[in-house]
């Protein structure tokens, strides 16, 4: 008997240490007052290692950004987003690999499932493509939704478009990685895209609260949620000068050593080069990435990483 009421206290000490852990977390209003604030993913993270219940202080004590926080996350639910702080369990657990620079918090729209498969790709590349690249993105993304893969790009015109639509077309699933609140559709044009991925039970993703815009520096941080989401990421075009390069820096800088985590960055070859797919010619010569040629069919393997069959 003794043993078993041992047992018994050890357990509720155990649950009371859990019970006091949760609650030492900062809440998702929390969160968003201190994002409202100006705190930076990196600020809170740092912050949050050694001086988390200041930071729950300071939060309770900004009665206004507080305020707003809980205005914003009430109306977004009711718009059927759903916001995940990073300690759920259903926070897209790839995420973790970006350490400091990860979103404390993201929003959904959609399937929130598909952001911790481990069966997707990226496929970007540059609004103004030309018709060659259009159709690799397409093709590609094609491929991989007839299969039941997950296709990851960014919602922008040009290779975007193309990649979210092929996979669209073979009744996949597709997740559009944004820069703005999910209020807010960005380029309007591709409100109807939008929907569409949602429809067919696709997700849209961002890492800020309804009432933000996008602009030059929220559009290239978000390609570091892009590249981290997958093994592999498809470049099917852009110039030198372009966004696309910034996710393959990304690519490259969450990848291996400590951030646990390896991807491979490919890059279609043409046999023509032009402006348009210099940035693809340029990865190549550097040996940056790994080469796919159009006409080439591509899978997944067991792992979960691109194959190219000739």
């Amino acid at each position: 008997m003794k043993n078993s009421e041992d047992w018994k206290e050890a357990a509720k000490k155990q649950q009371n240490k859990i019970e006091a852990w949760r609650l030492s977390y900062l809440s998702v209003e929390e969160l968003l007052c201190l994002q409202l604030l100006g705190y930076s993913p990196k600020q809170l993270y740092e912050d949050m290692e050694s001086e988390r219940y200041s930071l729950k202080e300071r939060a309770s004590m900004s009665i206004r950004e507080l305020d707003k926080a809980k205005r914003i996350l009430d109306r977004q639910a009711k718009a059927g987003v759903v916001t995940i702080p990073y300690y759920s369990e259903a926070y897209p657990h790839h995420f973790r690999h970006l350490r400091e620079d990860a979103p404390p918090l993201v929003h959904v729209l959609g399937n929130k499932d598909l952001l911790n498969r481990e069966d997707n790709v990226a496929i970007i590349g540059a609004r103004a493509a030309d018709k060659d690249g259009l159709d690799m993105a397409y093709g590609l993304a094609k491929q991989m939704g007839e299969q039941g893969h997950i296709v990851i790009s960014g919602l922008a015109l040009g290779c975007d478009t193309a990649a979210h639509q092929g996979c669209l077309d073979a009744d996949g699933q597709t997740i559009a990685v944004v820069a703005s609140g999910l209020d807010i559709t960005h380029p309007k044009v591709n409100k109807s895209l939008q929907d569409e991925i949602i429809a067919k039970g696709g997700a849209i993703l961002s890492e800020h609260p309804f009432g933000v815009k996008a602009n030059p520096t929220k559009l290239v941080a978000r390609c570091r949620m892009q590249v981290v989401l997958t093994q592999s990421v498809i470049v099917a075009q852009c110039p030198i000068i372009s966004g696309t390069m910034y996710a393959v820096r990304f690519a490259q800088e969450y990848s291996g050593g400590p951030f646990g985590w390896e991807n491979n960055v490919y890059s279609v070859r043409y046999d023509t080069q032009n402006e348009l797919n210099a940035g693809n010619k340029f990865l190549l010569d550097y040996n940056l990435v790994l080469p796919i040629r159009p006409g080439q069919e591509v899978t997944l393997d067991n792992d979960n990483r691109l194959v190219i069959y000739p």
